[in-house]
C-alpha cells in the first residue's frame, strides 16, 4: 500500500492490523490505539501528519515503523521531514487571547456509563460569559466536537495532562456575538425535517433503507457506526437507525454532511430514525 502524510490511521490498520503495534511502539501516546473504542473514534479522523504533530513525533518515524509491514511512501522525500518538536514546544503555552476564567465540565463518567454528553456540553457552552472558556475534561482529544465547534467559530486549545487525561478548552471572541449565539446556531442545524414525516420517508425509501441497531453499543460507537455507515451508502439509499434516543451529538454532523433526518419515538428506550441525503428528501 502506498502511503503519504495524509493517509488516515484507520486505512493503515485496515490494510494491516499490525500497524497498531508499529505505531504504538513510537511512543506511549499512541497506546490509545490498542483501545477498541478510542481506536474507533480517533483512527478514522487522524492522518499520519496529524498523529505526528499530536504525538510530537516525525512523519519519517511513522514511515520507518510501517515500512517493514509492506507500506511504501508515495514520495521518498517525506523521509527527510523535520521533527515537529519545535512547533510543538511553541504551542504548549495557552493562547494569549484565551480567557483565564474557566468553567469546568468533566464528561469522563458520562462516557464510561454510555451516556451522550452532548447536551451537557452545549448547555455549558450556552451559559458561558464572553470572558469565559469551557474546560472540557476527558480521556482523549474530542475530535468530533472540535470539528463541530471550530466550524462554528470557536477556538480551542488541547492540553494533554497524561495518557488518560486531556483538557480541551473552547472559547470564542467575536465582536457583538456571544457564545450563546453560536450554541443556538448548532441547535438550529440539529432540527428534524419539518416537511417530511417519518412514514413518508420510510415509504419513499422502501427497498433502499440500510438498517442498523446501535442501542447496545458502548459510547462513542453509536455515533461512529452511524457516520461510517452513512459514508458507505449507495446513491439513492437512506439509513434506518434504531437508537435508544435521538443522538444530539450526531445531528450537527449530519447537517455538515448534507443529510436530513426524521424520527419516530417507539418507546422510552427506543427511537427509530431515517437519515437521508437532503437532495433526495422531498416527497412528491
Amino acid at each position: 500500500m502506498k502511503i503519504s502524510p495524509q493517509t488516515k490511521i484507520s486505512a493503515l490498520i485496515k490494510e494491516n492490523p499490525k500497524a497498531i503495534d508499529a505505531i504504538a511502539s513510537i511512543n506511549s501516546h499512541f497506546e490509545k490505539l490498542r483501545n477498541p473504542i478510542l481506536r474507533k473514534i480517533l483512527a478514522s479522523r487522524v492522518t499520519i501528519a496529524d498523529a505526528a504533530r499530536i504525538g510530537n513525533a516525525t512523519v519519517a518515524t511513522f514511515f520507518e515503523k510501517l515500512e517493514p509491514l509492506g507500506f511504501q511512501s508515495e514520495n521518498d522525500n517525506v523521509l527527510a521531514a523535520k521533527s515537529p518538536a519545535s512547533v510543538q514546544s511553541q504551542t504548549k503555552a495557552k493562547p494569549s487571547d484565551m480567557p483565564t476564567d474557566f468553567v469546568e465540565l468533566d464528561v469522563r463518567e458520562a462516557i464510561e456509563t454510555g451516556n451522550d454528553p452532548f447536551n451537557l456540553i452545549m448547555e455549558a457552552v450556552k451559559d458561558l460569559q464572553p470572558s469565559q472558556a469551557l474546560k472540557l475534561i476527558n480521556t482523549f482529544e474530542p475530535t468530533p466536537l472540535i470539528t463541530i465547534l471550530n466550524k462554528r467559530g470557536y477556538r480551542h486549545f488541547v492540553e494533554e495532562i497524561s495518557a488518560n487525561l486531556v483538557y480541551t478548552y473552547f472559547y470564542k471572541k467575536v465582536a457583538n456575538k456571544t457564545v450563546a449565539n453560536a450554541a443556538e446556531k448548532v441547535e438550529t442545524l440539529a432540527q428534524p425535517d419539518a416537511k417530511n414525516t417519518f412514514g413518508e420517508m420510510k415509504q419513499k425509501f422502501a427497498g433502499r433503507l440500510r438498517e442498523i441497531d446501535v442501542r447496545y453499543l458502548e459510547m462513542p460507537l453509536p455515533m461512529t457506526t452511524i457516520l461510517e455507515t452513512l459514508a458507505d451508502l449507495k446513491p439513492g439509499e437512506a439509513l434506518f437507525v434504531i437508537h435508544k434516543r435521538v443522538p444530539q451529538f450526531l445531528l450537527p454532523q449530519l447537517a455538515e454532511r448534507g443529510f436530513a433526518y426524521t424520527f419516530r419515538e417507539i418507546s422510552p428506550e427506543r427511537v427509530d430514525l431515517i437519515l437521508y441525503p437532503e437532495n433526495h428528501g422531498s416527497v412528491n
